[in-house]
Formats: structure tokens, C-alpha cells, sequence
């Protein structure tokens, strides 16, 4: 008789672990939580309330830009690393990313950097989609062999790199304004250098 309870209270145990956990890059998660961890199973740098954060709208690639950056490429880059905020703003939105500031006090308000994901249907295809009357395309260049667009807006304060990630685009976008904007190349520097500190962990 204590045999079978002893069996039976190891098959319980076993039915209680498998009803409420799953595994998620290789964590075990509560089904009932949010997931906090990306696709290799490292730690999102914040707990997010977003049980819709990854998404069919932005799925395409593994690449998780909160946890792809190095704390060493935050610090070279002169990016405070503490300043890490989701760049969603709400459940299921298609961008999937981050946004941090930099570590400067020579402007009223910092300059800030975002790296996002969402699913396209590649380069090509999202510059015909951005190409209205404020939008500029400069010309392409390649960092590790692939090809990198970046778009500019007329008014300035902005520039962005495009980067494809298998069925993803990966947009890593620099902003400022205040009293004295960075100009237009200062951005692109920013967004460039940032995109050429994570380029090579972006899946192709």
C-alpha cells in the first residue's frame, strides 16, 4: 500500500510540474506568467507586462534587440545601460526592441537610440512603404557584407538603419530634440555605429 501511494504521489508531482510550466528557449516559464526570456533563453533587461510582446507580426527573426547589444558596446558607445526601456507601448504591437539614452548632459534632453524587429517583406519593400513627402532614402552601405539603408526625415532629428534578419527587418533608430538637436549626420554616425555592434548577431 505505501508503494502505491509513493507512485502515485511521484505521478501527481509530475502532472502538477508539466501543468504549469513550459519551456521557452530552454527556461521553464510559468504558463500562467509572461515570457520574459528571448529565443536563447537569456533574460529580457526589464520584466515586461506584454503577454502578446513576441508576436506573428514580428516572429521572423530570432534576434531579441534588448538582449543583443553588449553591456561593452552600451559603455563604448557612451550608452547608459541602466536607461533600457521596452520600445512597445502597448500588448501585440508589431516592434519588438528597446530604447536606451545616452550618457550626455551638454543637451537639455538626451539623444536616444532604439533597435526594433518587425516582419517584412524586405528592404525593398519597406522603402516603397516609407517614401512619403518628409522621407529621404541616403544611399545604402554594407556593414559585414549586408546591405544597410538609411532613411532620414526632412525636418531632421532622426535617422534609422534598415537590416534584414530572415523574414524581419531589424531598425535601429537614433532621435534628439531640444534646444540644440544633433544635426542629420551625427544621427546616422549614431545609428550606424550602433547597427555595426550588433549586425553580426542578427541571423541573416
Amino acid at each position: 500500500m505505501t508503494l502505491i501511494r509513493h507512485i502515485c504521489a511521484g505521478l501527481l508531482a509530475l502532472l502538477v510540474a508539466a501543468l504549469t510550466s513550459c519551456s521557452i528557449g530552454g527556461s521553464a516559464i510559468p504558463v500562467q506568467g509572461i515570457r520574459q526570456v528571448d529565443d536563447r533563453g537569456v533574460r529580457l533587461p526589464f520584466t515586461t507586462k506584454h503577454s502578446q510582446r513576441w508576436n506573428t507580426a514580428n516572429d521572423g527573426t530570432e534576434y531579441e534587440p534588448c538582449t543583443g547589444v553588449q553591456l561593452r558596446d552600451l559603455s563604448r558607445l557612451n550608452i547608459d545601460a541602466r536607461s533600457v526601456r521596452d520600445a512597445a507601448k502597448t500588448n501585440g504591437q508589431t516592434l519588438r526592441g528597446c530604447i536606451w539614452t545616452y550618457e550626455e548632459t551638454a543637451t537639455d534632453i538626451p539623444p536616444s537610440i532604439s533597435q526594433t524587429v518587425g516582419n517584412g517583406k524586405g528592404l525593398d519593400a519597406a522603402k516603397a512603404r516609407r517614401s512619403g513627402p518628409q522621407d529621404s532614402w541616403l544611399d545604402d552601405i554594407l556593414i559585414a557584407s549586408r546591405r544597410v539603408m538609411i532613411h532620414v526625415y526632412s525636418f531632421g532629428g532622426y535617422c534609422a538603419t534598415y537590416v534584414e534578419s530572415g523574414t524581419a527587418i531589424v531598425i535601429s533608430t537614433a532621435n534628439h530634440s531640444g534646444t540644440h538637436p544633433l544635426n542629420r549626420e551625427q544621427l546616422c554616425e549614431r545609428a550606424i555605429a550602433f547597427t555595426r555592434a550588433t549586425i553580426d548577431r542578427m541571423p541573416e
